[in-house]
């Protein structure tokens, strides 16, 4: 049996469409597998027994100061903490980043550098341990222009090593608050 040149045209119309979602389907795979790469297999997280607590708050609210002191009291080494203010009583987050208000009195106090938003103990890597008897850390922000402060949050910061590389982790399972009030 012959095929008539009109019935040969809309074989070929089929084909092409058949190639048409063969080619589709295959760029679609390899694009994903792609894709895939860039999405980090597991979250980066603090191992547990980590922990941190505000073991003592200054609030002067005529000095529009805080004087926050931490403490150490997990497993782990840390290298520092983010720290939240909040300026209103009804608020469940504290949203006021005071890490730029920290207020540095002594060359000492200039080597535990602010990174980012973070307030780092020291130069070196997670430098503050558990072990010793002075694992507590004293910082004072000020906090002039914010109105009256009524919490504080803290949340642990390490840097972890992943891929031989440092990266720094938030320890948001650790994360310590202390509702405040002015002295």
């Amino acid at each position: 049996m012959l095929l008539r040149a009109a019935d040969k045209r809309g074989l070929s119309i089929i084909i092409g469409y058949v190639l048409l979602i063969v080619i589709s389907i295959v760029m679609s795979v390899v694009v994903y597998q792609w894709l895939k790469t860039y999405v980090p297999d597991d979250a980066i997280a603090c191992p547990d027994g980590t922990s941190m607590f505000i073991k003592e708050i200054n609030y002067d609210c005529t000095a529009q100061t805080i004087t926050i002191t931490v403490k150490n009291n997990g497993r782990f080494s840390l290298d520092g903490y983010f720290i939240h203010a909040s300026n209103r009583s009804e608020e469940k987050l504290s949203t006021i980043d005071l890490s730029p208000k920290v207020i540095t009195a002594s060359p000492e106090d200039r080597a535990e550098t602010i990174s980012g938003s973070e307030i780092r103990f020291a130069n070196q890597v997670n430098s503050l341990s558990p072990e010793n008897e002075s694992n507590t850390n004293i910082k004072t922000f000020d906090v002039s222009g914010y109105g009256t402060i009524y919490k504080i949050e803290i949340i642990p910061v390490r840097i972890e090593e992943i891929n031989n590389q440092r990266r720094v982790v938030g320890c948001t399972n650790a994360k310590s608050s202390e509702s405040i009030s002015c002295n």
